[in-house]
């Protein structure tokens, strides 16, 4: 789903600014500008049926889940497919959910909820290979861009115009011009409109089934509530009526979240500046305990036991330069300690099994540790695999199995010996 992106902490004072000079005289400029026209969705197209199709090639490959031995992996924006993967070494495709908007999911006995931009629906997929659509809760994740006659704003087209503008000793760093935010660098600027925006495990006790997504995900299952998060907000919705779930609890938890996982009645939330911790005994009011602060970048998070392990990374929409693994004493949950960081090279995603750790470095592929001695996981590398990109990683303990997300493809391996990964198979990404 759309994250938002707002720059509304600043608007006022920009305002401000710019009314103080153009109150001034009447002046003109001519410039080159990156002009950001809304593309948008009505919500009637939006909210057509659903209809799952046969199975058809991956175009893309976004976030993963499993289920019961099937495979899901979403198409940024597109829908789902749904792999039956009992046999790693030959994964057979069986059906594809064409999702508008989809980006995240998670499942919970045989129904699957999924985001369709600022939708959530559901499907019963007890038939893997023929869904059903299952229901839909609208505006479940409220968007700025949403007009009621224009439709959704789900993205920005880029296009370049020379025109001239009102400029009023402005310096042509910042200006409105009439419900748009125009922003300008030395040779050109961009403009956004001020009233849009974007927005962005295992097995539960009672004969709950729940899935296992990434270290990555947005979604995550604790028995029967579905947790969300966006850039800001923590949403807890209540799954006791499956097909009908109820918006329980929103819970503003500060700005730059990115994702979300649970671990023994904790969710971990990583963001670009921290990792924060909270309470789930109470399932639909989460407690805060703790946020552990460190330089801004993308932050995924896994834990295990009394440890937590973060990932930081450099990109630009990150906005951070480092590269490195934060190994974190979680003993006292509510007080973290750093034990120590190793530098990396642009991780991502990342999973701990048992004395296992396994982490995504992009484009130099799969690093495989021995985690046991916090102090000497640089030493203990016990294999690289570095012919693919690796983007994020589900690892199933139980069956040695890790699938790993890459640029080109789902890998899949046996890591039974994990000085020697044995790869199963690929699903590859069609050109």
């Amino acid at each position: 789903m759309l994250r938002k992106h707002y720059l509304t902490g600043i608007l006022g004072l920009m305002l401000a600014t710019v009314l103080s000079s153009c109150l001034k005289d009447s002046c003109e400029t001519s410039t080159t500008y990156v002009r950001m026209d809304p593309v948008r969705i009505t919500t009637t197209e939006l909210r057509k049926d659903i209809k799952p199709e046969a199975a058809r090639p991956l175009k893309d490959a976004g976030k993963i889940y499993v289920y019961e031995g099937y495979l899901i992996i979403n198409e940024p924006e597109q829908g789902l497919h749904i792999i039956d993967n009992r046999n790693p070494k030959s994964p057979v495709p069986v059906s594809f959910v064409p999702i508008p908007g989809n980006i995240d999911m998670a499942i919970r006995n045989n129904i699957l909820y999924a985001d369709s931009w600022v939708d959530l629906v559901m499907f019963n997929i007890e038939d893997p290979a023929n869904p059903k659509f299952a229901g839909r809760v609208q505006d479940a994740f409220p968007n700025f861009g949403v007009d009621p006659v224009l439709g959704i704003t789900v993205t920005y087209k880029a296009s370049e115009v020379t025109e001239s503008i009102p400029s009023c000793d402005q310096g042509g760093i910042v200006f409105f011009r009439g419900q748009e935010l125009w922003m300008q660098s030395a040779d050109a600027a961009v403009r956004f409109s001020s009233n849009a925006g974007s927005g962005s495990k295992v097995g539960a006790p009672g004969g709950t089934t729940v899935g296992v997504g990434g270290s990555t995900a947005r979604f995550t299952i604790t028995e029967n509530h579905l947790y969300t998060v966006d850039n800001a907000n923590l949403r807890v919705f209540n799954l006791l009526n499956a097909t009908e779930p109820k918006l329980a609890n929103t819970l503003n938890i500060g700005w730059d979240i990115e994702t979300i996982y649970p671990y023994d009645n904790k969710l971990f939330i990583g963001g670009m500046s921290g990792m924060r911790i909270y309470d789930a005994t109470d399932p639909e009011s989460p407690k805060f305990l703790s946020n552990f602060q460190h330089a801004r970048a993308c932050d995924p998070v896994v834990a295990q036991g009394n440890r937590a392990y973060v990932t930081l990374r450099e990109g630009t929409v990150c906005e951070g330069f480092n590269n490195q693994l934060d190994v974190l004493d979680i003993t006292d949950v509510t007080q973290p300690k750093l034990i120590k960081t190793y530098p990396l090279h642009r991780p991502i995603g990342l999973s701990i099994t048992g004395e296992i750790l396994m982490i995504c470095e992009s484009d130099q592929g799969l690093k495989v540790f021995n985690a046991k001695d916090d102090l000497t996981i640089d030493k203990n590398l016990l294999q690289h695999l570095d012919e693919f990109d690796a983007f994020d990683i589900i690892a199933l303990e139980k069956e040695s199995l890790a699938i790993i997300t890459g640029k080109n493809g789902i890998y899949q391996y046996d890591y039974s010996n994990p000085k020697k990964l044995q790869r199963l198979s690929v699903l590859n990404i069609a050109k």
